[in-house]
């Protein structure tokens, strides 16, 4: 072996750093952020940073272990062990003036506190925490006489776990939201204007809120089958009196295309086709709905990972949509590029086009 080959030899060392130090790190701050978002502390230090911005901007928010001890009732030596492992994982630091009290670490508020910030995290690294304990659910999937429905692996994750999900899909949607009135600028002057934009397995409303937000004078509709999903997005809706322009529906596609009178200038399917059925004819009978429900120049944008064969070389990050794959490797039905193409050229729509930029892509489909 060469004095090169012996010099680039990854070694035991290199490998514990890796899998020890790292994971033991990453693990600590999952650990620690969820029990403090589970204890609400991280929602009080969001409430109070809010009252303390209203003199100027807020980029850290301080406190001491016996406010929040006092606030929520905690136990001072548990709420001191948490507080230090925050401490060593680099969410807090001590604070420079007062050094018995506790302040959040650089961007920590924009990334962990505030929900409301575009690089807001704590959906995600919520979502980790909350994923824990159903491991069992997982080793059940993996062995052969045990297929798990959607639906039973849906039904094992609690409401907040969901919520993080969707909060997620919603970021998501933000970022191809931008994306799309960025490539299709006249179009989104007419979505401004005024339009209908229907929204397909709507959720928990989150991302149709990005979009009401961005086109006001836009109608829309939601449609989901989930009653939890729907029940939350009809109360998001009348919290910001939306209920003029915004219909919440509690009912599958099929039934709603079958009595809808008018047509969209947009569909949404955001993260949501790898969630139905997989059989192919039930998608194609979707896509013949959504067919039906779009004005001839209207598009249907499709939110979707794209993931690609396991042995084909990548260099692109991939992470969240192999966790997405392994999370749901039994119960959704994921395309690469090609795939989904072809099914596209199975469906009525004459015309797909994928739009990437860097990380965040979409497909634009036209009749």
């Amino acid at each position: 072996m060469s004095q090169d080959q012996n010099e680039k030899e990854v070694t035991i060392r290199d490998q514990m750093k890796k899998f020890l130090i790292k994971g033991f790190y990453g693990f600590n701050t999952i650990l620690t952020f969820g029990l403090g978002r589970r204890l609400g502390i991280f929602d009080y230090l969001d409430e109070k940073a809010k009252t303390l911005s209203e003199s100027g901007p807020i980029s850290s928010v301080d406190f001491t272990p016996e406010e929040i001890s006092e606030k929520f009732n905690l136990n001072p030596n548990y709420l001191d062990a948490w507080i230090h492992l925050g401490l060593e994982c680099g969410i807090f630091e001590i604070d420079d003036v007062d050094k018995r009290k506790i302040k959040t670490a650089p961007h920590v508020y924009n990334l962990l506190i505030d929900r409301d910030h575009m690089f807001y995290v704590g959906d995600t690294i919520g979502a980790f925490y909350y994923l824990a304990p159903f491991q069992d659910a997982i080793v059940e999937g993996f062995k052969k006489e045990r297929i798990m429905s959607f639906t039973e692996f849906y039904e094992e994750f609690p409401e907040e776990l969901i919520k993080d999900s969707q909060r997620m899909s919603a970021r998501i949607g933000s970022l191809i939201e931008r994306l799309f009135a960025k490539n299709f600028k006249e179009f989104c002057k007419t979505l401004r204007s005024k339009s209908s934009i229907l929204s397909v397995g709507c959720g928990y409303g989150y991302n149709l809120a990005v979009w009401a937000n961005k086109y006001k004078k836009a109608r829309f509709v939601g449609v989901d089958i989930d009653s939890r999903g729907v029940l939350f997005a009809q109360r998001l809706v009348e919290e910001n009196n939306w209920g003029d322009r915004i219909e919440i529906l509690e009912i599958p596609i099929d039934e709603y295309a079958k009595k809808a009178e008018e047509k969209f200038d947009v569909i949404l399917l955001n993260q949501v086709l790898h969630e139905m059925d997989k059989d192919k004819k039930y998608r194609l009978d979707v896509f013949n709905d959504l067919y039906s429900l779009l004005k001839v120049d209207g598009i249907l944008l499709v939110g979707e990972s794209m993931i690609p064969d396991t042995f084909s070389p990548q260099k692109d990050f991939l992470l969240f949509d192999v966790m997405h794959k392994f999370l749901e490797a039994d119960t959704a039905g994921f395309y690469d590029e090609k795939s989904f193409k072809e099914f596209v050229n199975s469906t009525p729509f004459k015309n797909a086009e994928f739009i990437r930029e860097r990380g965040t892509y979409f497909w634009a489909i036209r009749k």
